[in-house]
C-alpha cells in the first residue's frame, strides 16, 4: 500500500474537550446519538458484510480518560464484550490507540491486532512492523522528551510521556494560565532538537510530539482491513482529533462512532462515554455478529440492548501476518 507523505505545518493549538475534524474534500457535520432508531440502518450494514472489523481507541473509548494517564484501564464491560467480540468467528477486533504497543498491549488482552503510536507501529499476533520514518526518528523524539522534562518541570502538573516513535505532554491538571505558556516552549524545543522532522500536534489537553509524516490511525485501519475478506464492513470506535483519520477511512461503507463530542466529525454516529461503547459492543456481539453474512435485514435477533433505550448516547503490500514488507520488522512479544 503506498501512501504520499508530507511536511505540512501542523497546528499546535490542543483541544479542551472537543476534537475538530477537517477533511481536505468533505466537511464533518455533527454526528447522530446513536440509538434505536438506527437499528435498520446497523442490521443492513452487517447484513451486507462477510466479516467485521471491529476497532476500538483506548483512552477515553474502552476507558474513562483519567489525570494520570497510567492509571487508565479499559472498564469491566468493556473487557468483556472486547473479548466476547474476539472470540466471534466473523470478528477482527483490532485496538489503535495513541499509546505505545507496549503499554497498550498490557491493558487489553484479546485482540489478535494493535496499532500503537497512532498507527506507527503494528501488531498481528506476534509479528511487528513500525514505520520506517518512524524508526529513523525515535532518537530525535527521545531528545525533545527528555529536554522538556527539564524545560517544563517548574510547570505545575506538566508531565512528558516519552513513547519511543512519539511524545506527548500531558496538560490536563496543569493550570490553565499555564498552557499557553507549555505550548510555546514545547513548540520551541520541538523545532531546535527536531531537525524538521517532527511534527507537533493537537489532542484532548495532550500536546502529541512525532515524525513529521502523512500517516495516522486511518492508514493502519486501511492497512489492517486489505488483509481481510473483500467484503469486511470496518466499524471504527474512537474519542480524539487523532481518530477522525480512522472515522475517515470506514465511511461510508462501514461505521464511525465518536465517543463523548458533539463536534463535526466524520464519524456517522456518536454515544456519550465508555459505559455506551460497551452497550454498543454488547449488541453487536449478542445481536449484530448473527446478522453478517445473511445478505439482508432480517430484523430482531435480541436487539433489546439498544431498541430499548432511544437516549443511548450517555499480492501484497505485506511482509508477514498483514504487516507491510516496506516497514522494518521483527517477530517477538512486547
Amino acid at each position: 500500500m503506498s501512501k504520499q507523505y508530507s511536511t505540512t505545518e501542523p497546528t499546535t493549538e490542543y483541544h479542551d474537550e472537543e476534537p475538530q475534524s477537517s477533511d481536505g474534500t468533505t466537511e464533518p457535520s455533527v454526528p447522530s446519538p446513536l440509538t434505536g432508531e438506527q437499528l435498520p440502518h446497523l442490521r443492513a450494514t452487517l447484513a451486507d458484510a462477510s466479516h467485521l472489523l471491529v476497532c476500538l481507541d483506548f483512552d477515553g473509548t474502552l476507558a474513562p480518560i483519567v489525570d494520570e494517564p497510567d492509571a487508565a484501564a479499559l472498564t469491566a464491560a468493556n473487557d468483556a464484550a472486547v473479548a466476547s467480540l474476539a472470540a466471534a468467528a466473523p470478528v477482527t477486533t483490532a485496538i489503535v490507540s495513541g499509546r505505545s504497543l507496549a503499554d497498550v498491549r498490557t491493558r487489553v488482552d484479546d485482540p489478535r491486532i494493535y496499532a500503537g503510536n497512532h498507527g506507527l507501529e503494528l501488531a498481528w499476533d506476534d509479528s511487528i512492523g513500525i514505520h520506517p520514518a518512524a524508526s529513523e526518528r525515535a532518537t530525535r523524539v527521545e531528545t525533545v522528551c527528555e529536554t522538556l522534562e527539564t524545560v517544563l518541570d517548574p510547570i505545575p502538573n506538566a508531565r512528558v510521556e516519552n513513547k519511543r516513535l512519539t511524545g506527548t505532554v500531558h496538560v490536563r491538571t496543569v493550570p490553565a494560565g499555564a498552557r499557553p505558556v507549555v505550548r510555546r516552549l514545547t513548540r520551541t524545543v520541538v523545532d531546535r532538537f527536531g531537525d524538521g522532522d517532527l511534527e507537533l500536534s493537537p489532542g484532548k489537553r495532550i500536546l502529541e510530539i512525532g515524525p513529521d509524516v502523512n500517516w495516522g490511525k486511518g492508514d493502519a485501519v486501511d492497512l489492517i482491513r486489505a488483509e481481510l475478506p473483500d467484503d469486511t464492513v470496518p466499524i471504527y470506535i474512537g474519542d480524539d482529533v487523532t481518530d477522525e483519520s480512522a472515522f475517515r477511512a470506514v465511511e461510508p461503507a462501514g461505521i464511525g462512532i465518536c465517543v463523548g463530542s458533539t463536534a463535526p466529525s466524520a464519524a456517522s454516529y456518536r454515544v456519550d462515554s465508555p459505559d455506551d461503547v460497551a452497550r454498543v459492543l454488547e449488541w453487536l456481539s449478542a445481536s449484530g455478529v448473527s446478522l453478517v453474512g445473511t445478505g439482508s435485514d432480517t430484523g430482531g435477533y435480541g436487539d433489546a440492548s439498544l431498541r430499548t433505550d432511544p437516549e443511548l448516547q450517555s499480492d501484497d503490500d505485506r511482509g508477514f501476518d498483514g504487516v507491510p514488507k516496506q516497514w522494518s520488522a521483527s517477530v517477538a512479544n512486547d
